[in-house]
């Protein structure tokens, strides 16, 4: 997304969802709304919906996940036609009590049945949603794009924003269908095995020479896998594969290795991407694991 399509889509987007976020003040209403976050995008989302959206890593260092309000919702991005393992986490382990409960899955390629699978998982765990909904925004999986190329795209994002904007203000009841496209089913599952069995020091290619041993990537990390040992930067641990470390860091020196002999592990090194309308600070907020210093 280029500077001047994020101006227009604030331009067009700010003043409804703000309006929106007093109407619920002025009627007393209670919303929460959580999020998971890697490069900005399901931020940018959740604020729409909440002037305090609850991050999801934050919410899990808890001791008691119990959740009451008129309006409950989930904002996260679609990790191979189903959520982040983070967030499963946290809908297995809270309690949400709500009349209406709504989510909105950002994705940038194929929402395929995501939807339909987390309606479905959500309900397992005791969360009726009421409302599910996609919504298409920059493709931040970079085994695959260019985010250079991804940012060039026009998405569509203020319109089908204020399509959602509305539903979920008129307390819509709805399911986006799944469209599989060229995907099957057990395309989808090689995917996911990949995807979730993946670990910090299988996914990552650590340029030494650019390192700064800033500890940016640390600070992003949901999972807390980055520390300074005797020979530089170390990562280790079940890894989340949200890619924030790779986005963020701010030398480029973290990129990914390939999965497959004779192939790149990423489409363009040195392309990254954060949502324009979300600082690092934000990101931060939402994903850091300890208030050490290292």
């Amino acid at each position: 997304m280029g500077a001047g399509l994020a101006a227009t889509l604030m331009a067009g987007i700010a003043p409804r969802t703000h309006a929106a976020i007093l109407k619920d003040r002025a009627n007393g209403k209670k919303r929460l709304v959580f999020y998971f976050t890697a490069t900005g995008n399901s931020l940018f989302i959740a604020k729409q919906f909440s002037d305090n959206p609850l991050s999801i890593p934050q919410e899990l260092k808890k001791d008691e996940l119990v959740y009451e309000a008129d309006e409950i919702g989930f904002v996260f991005p679609d990790y191979v036609a189903s959520a982040p393992m983070i967030v499963r986490e946290f809908v297995t382990k809270g309690t949400f009590k709500a009349p209406y409960i709504f989510s909105v899955i950002t994705y940038g390629n194929a929402s395929v049945s995501v939807a339909e699978w987390w309606n479905d998982f959500a309900k397992e765990q005791g969360v009726v949603n009421n409302y599910v909904q996609t919504i298409l925004m920059v493709d931040v999986y970079l085994p695959v794009f260019d985010m250079n190329e991804q940012m060039a795209i026009d998405k569509n994002i203020d319109e089908n924003l204020a399509m959602i904007l509305e539903d979920i203000g008129a307390q819509k009841n709805f399911v986006a269908p799944t469209d599989m496209g060229f995907f099957t089913e057990e395309r989808l599952k090689n995917m996911r095995d990949h995807h979730f069995s993946m670990t910090a020091d299988r996914l990552l290619e650590l340029r030494k020479d650019r390192c700064a041993e800033c500890l940016t990537c640390a600070d992003v990390c949901p999972r807390d896998n980055f520390s300074l040992g005797e020979d530089g930067l170390q990562y280790a641990g079940q890894c989340e594969f949200c890619l924030a470390c790779v986005h963020h860091c701010p030398h480029k020196a973290l990129t990914l290795k390939s999965a497959r002999e004779g192939w790149p592990g990423e489409r363009n090194p040195e392309a990254r991407f954060r949502n324009p309308n979300i600082s690092l600070r934000e990101i931060i907020r939402s994903n850091k694991q300890t208030n050490k210093t290292v």
